[in-house]
C-alpha cells in the first residue's frame, strides 16, 4: 500500500513539476516559425505580394496546373499588366536559390507537398 502511494505522490509531482516548467517558459513552449531567407530581394519581382504568396502558393500552383495543362492558358497576367509563364519554373527561377526556404516552411506547417512527385528537384546554387 505504501508503495502504490508514493508512486501516484511522484508522478503527480512529476506532473505538477512539467506543467510549472511549460507555463513558465517565455514563449509558452511554442515552436519558433522558421525564418528561411527567400530569394528574390526585390519582391517586385514575384506574381503577388509576400504575405498573399505565404499563404496561398500552392492554391496558386494548383490553379496554373490546371489552367495550363487542362485549359491551354499558359500565361499568367497580373493586375499591373506583367506576364508569366503557368509553370512551377517561373517560381523557382528566383527560389531554387534556397532549398531550404521551402523546407523549413513545409516542415514547421507539416505538410508533404508533391510537387517532386513529377517535378525534379532542383539543385543547390551556389549564392
Amino acid at each position: 500500500m505504501k508503495t502504490k502511494l508514493l508512486l501516484t505522490l511522484i508522478g503527480a509531482l512529476a506532473l505538477v513539476l512539467l506543467v510549472t516548467v511549460t507555463a513558465f517558459r517565455p514563449d509558452g513552449g511554442a515552436e519558433p516559425v522558421p525564418q528561411a531567407k527567400a530569394a528574390p530581394v526585390d519582391s517586385t519581382v514575384c506574381i503577388a505580394s509576400k504575405e498573399y504568396m505565404k499563404a496561398h502558393h500552392m492554391q496558386v500552383l494548383d490553379k496554373w496546373r490546371h489552367e495550363a495543362v487542362r485549359d491551354g492558358d499558359r500565361i499568367h497576367v497580373t493586375p499591373d499588366g506583367r506576364q508569366f509563364e503557368k509553370s512551377l519554373n517561373t517560381c523557382l527561377g528566383c527560389h531554387s536559390k534556397n532549398r531550404m526556404f521551402c523546407f523549413l516552411c513545409h516542415q514547421y506547417a507539416n505538410v508533404k507537398p508533391t510537387c517532386w512527385n513529377c517535378h525534379l528537384s532542383p539543385k543547390e546554387l551556389s549564392q
